[in-house]
């Protein structure tokens, strides 16, 4: 595979770091996860657990990688164009592929009974609750055409294939920020 840079991205319990975790075994790729260098961060009281800090560590770390020709895996929420502008500018500088993926629940009440069941991934972290993904919707921007959705109402063994394949046919491209006239223009998924 041409080194490519892949984001799993979303609100919180959305499915990201289950498949972004199903990728990494099945094409062998390193994956950086926001949440658990942000742990790191706040256990050694270096930022607090809230802070795009640990945007910073990954990104870097996915820069290095694709400077060896090694494709990498970014796992983190993404909810602003900043940091999806950087990671595709990372990816161009390398002449890397650049595949994101917008992980969400169409069904509201599937996706809070999962926020109470979530598998916890990263050791010390509490993940967020239902009340912070509502939060995060009101400043969440959307992925426009920059991203493939995937619908975790489907489980991870339906979703895998369809990623894969985008995986697989991914080009390289640049994240293009999606600036809606009014949010009533944006698709319910992109949300």
């Amino acid at each position: 595979m041409d080194p490519t840079l892949i984001l799993f991205a979303g609100l919180p319990g959305g499915g990201k770091t289950t498949l972004a975790r199903l990728v990494a075994q099945k094409l062998r790729l390193p994956t950086f996860s926001k949440d658990r260098v942000q742990r790191v961060l706040r256990d050694h009281h270096l930022a607090a657990e809230n802070t795009g800090d640990g945007y910073y560590i990954i990104l870097d770390m996915a820069d290095e990688q694709l400077g060896l020709g090694v494709s990498a895996i970014l796992d983190a929420t993404f909810p602003l164009d900043h940091f999806r502008t950087v990671a595709s500018e990372i990816a161009a500088r390398h002449s890397a592929r650049f595949c994101a993926f917008y992980c969400f629940c169409s069904d509201d009440g599937v996706w809070q009974r999962r926020m109470e069941q979530r598998v916890q991934y990263v050791p010390g972290w509490r993940p967020v609750g239902w009340d912070d993904v509502l939060r995060m919707r009101a400043y969440y921007q959307p992925w426009g055409a920059n991203a493939v959705p995937v619908d975790s109402l489907h489980p991870p063994e339906e979703n895998i294939a369809a990623v894969m394949d985008a995986i697989a046919s991914a080009t390289q491209r640049r994240y293009i920020p999606y600036q809606p006239r009014d949010r009533r223009d944006v698709p319910a998924q992109q949300l």
